[in-house]
């Protein structure tokens, strides 16, 4: 079972849909629920394994996105940089979490791919101003949906 700590202030449905609207994107359910009951922290376990190209690779959680006005781990604030200010990836993305290097943990919050977690890896960026939405190489799958990914931490 994974536990989570230092999480921030427990999250009403209407601040989710606020933050839904800001990046005009529905969150899974399943994400959307533990939104509602963890908003942010930190998770133990938090290693999570992804095939990168052929081979098993490995990150960990280092803190998962919170909504609230803090300076450090805020979802809104992500958003307006990854995805509103620097196009850093598909539109479709939305970071919930990074690992100690910078990486991302997204989660897909529309098309075929709805619900699906990915590792958005940092070094191998793509610009997303000028590439297609349907550029994932620098994507990586984790889990089929976010309850998945959470019960695959090991």
């Amino acid at each position: 079972m994974t536990v989570f700590s230092q999480t921030e202030r427990k999250l009403s449905l209407l601040q989710i849909e606020e933050i839904e609207r800001f990046v005009e994107l529905n969150f899974p359910n399943d994400y959307k629920n533990h939104l509602l009951e963890f908003n942010g922290g930190q998770c133990d376990p938090n290693i999570f394994v992804f095939d990168e190209d052929g081979k098993m690779s490995e990150s960990s959680i280092d803190w998962f996105l919170a909504i609230y006005e803090g300076e450090y781990d805020n979802l809104r604030n992500y958003i307006e940089v990854y995805k509103i200010q620097e196009k850093r990836m598909p539109s479709n993305m939305l970071p919930i979490a990074h690992d100690p290097g910078g990486n991302l943990i997204c989660i897909s919050c529309a098309g075929d791919d709805f619900g699906r977690v990915y590792f958005w890896d940092h070094e191998k960026e793509v610009d997303y101003g000028k590439a297609s939405d349907q550029d994932y190489s620098n994507l990586y799958l984790v889990a089929d949906n976010f309850r998945g990914f959470i019960e695959g931490l090991k």
